[in-house]
């Protein structure tokens, strides 16, 4: 893919760059596709395995300090192969809801104990906001470490607009 671009990925060509027969990998996958979800499920997997480690670390981290951490970790997670990955994403219907999902079940239990009255839309905004800049440092044009500082500049601007949560 990166030589040759999104379009040039074909079972033929997933076969021969793994090192299989046409044949083994039709045995397991039926098509282009069914490849690309099983490598999203495994990176949600790996996303998930994160956010458990991230959050029994973070116990007694601030709310802020917790967030902005997770946020530069999903960064350089995400910066891995970035390219394949938004393949991969806009190929697989759920892209990035899984995400948003496993965010918004990190993201509850910590606002939960803060308490404040507009925890719902702080749970809708908060894990979209991070997938999308996530997602978005991930592809910049930026160095990395810019990519994540832009990316946490704008975590704390909104977070700054709910003092509730706690520093």
């Amino acid at each position: 893919m990166k030589r040759h671009g999104a379009a040039a990925i074909t079972t033929n060509r997933i076969a021969e760059v793994a090192g299989v027969s046409i044949g083994s990998l039709y045995q397991y996958f039926p098509d282009k596709k069914s490849v690309f979800h099983a490598l999203h499920e495994r990176h949600v997997g790996d996303v998930r395995n994160m956010l458990e480690r991230h959050m029994a670390a973070h116990k007694s981290s601030s709310f802020s300090e917790l967030v902005v951490d997770l946020v530069e970790e999903l960064v350089d997670l995400h910066s891995v192969d970035a390219p394949l990955h938004e393949v991969i994403s806009a190929s697989v219907n759920e892209g990035p809801e899984h995400f948003r999902h496993a965010l918004r079940a990190v993201f509850e239990p910590a606002i939960a104990q803060r308490g404040p009255e507009n925890m719902h839309r702080i749970l809708f905004v908060l894990p979209s906001l991070v997938e999308g800049v996530v997602h978005g440092a991930a592809l910049s044009p930026f160095t990395i470490r810019e990519a994540k500082g832009e990316a946490v500049k704008a975590t704390l601007a909104y977070l700054s607009a709910h003092p509730e949560l706690g520093r």
